[in-house]
């Protein structure tokens, strides 16, 4: 009998196990407290210092540090309950295309911004 009852038991958990292990489609990873909105975006200028735009968009998403400086860049994804305002993505994405926001800024080794573009 407690054999039985072993084996049905075990059977049940390959069951329940296997059918629970479907692949679920995790949402982003956002940075806490980081939504940014256009007007914020176009504040950021050529010849701006670096600490002005980390202070303005937050932490980099993804940073590449280089002999001639930094690149540093923000992705981000709409928001719904605002216009015209994205929040940041804690990593960069897997895939990027046309649909992708971003803000890349290049920095030279002097932390002045050199190169600013975004697409919003």
């Amino acid at each position: 009998m407690k054999r039985q009852l072993s084996a049905i038991s075990f059977a049940a958990v390959l069951i329940f196990g296997a059918c629970s292990s479907e692949q679920k489609k995790s949402e982003h990873a956002y940075v806490p407290n980081s939504d940014i909105r256009v007007v914020e975006a176009n504040m950021i200028k050529e010849g701006d210092k670096r600490i002005k735009a980390e202070a303005v968009l937050g932490t980099p998403t993804f940073e590449e540090n280089t002999q001639d400086g930094s690149v540093l860049e923000w992705y981000f994804e709409s928001t719904t309950y605002q216009k015209n305002s994205y929040k940041t993505l804690a990593e960069k994405p897997s895939r990027v295309d046309d649909s992708t926001k971003y803000i890349k800024v290049i920095v030279d080794k002097k932390g002045v911004i050199k190169k600013y573009e975004y697409k919003l």
